[in-house]
């Protein structure tokens, strides 16, 4: 997994890339949560994503969790179809709003 977070005034970046497993979730939590401070948006940049099984989906649960603990929204852009399927699947595109790679021009 590739992780990239970014502080952009009131919105936090995050760029993920490769796959979030189980081995990779907790390293996901442990760099992402603590920053989301006082961000009012929370972005996942999802283009490089290319897989995530039940523990990462459990981490962006979490990171929704959080957000909504501190009042901020999360995003998830230019998600991958095999990404957005398992999202739909989860139905994390309830919780967050979910953009698919096609819709953000």
């Amino acid at each position: 997994m590739k992780l990239e977070v970014q502080d952009k005034e009131d919105k936090l970046f995050v760029k993920i890339g490769g796959q979030l497993l189980y081995s990779e979730a907790d390293h996901f939590k442990e760099e992402v949560l603590p920053k989301i401070g006082q961000h009012s948006i929370v972005t996942l940049d999802c283009e490089d994503l290319q897989f995530i099984d039940s523990a990462g989906t459990g981490a962006i649960v979490r990171l929704w969790k959080e957000c909504r603990m501190v009042g901020a929204e999360l995003e998830l852009i230019k998600v991958i179809p095999e990404v957005q399927k398992l999202l739909h699947l989860t139905r994390l595109h309830q919780l967050a709003r979910v953009t698919g790679i096609d819709d953000a021009a």
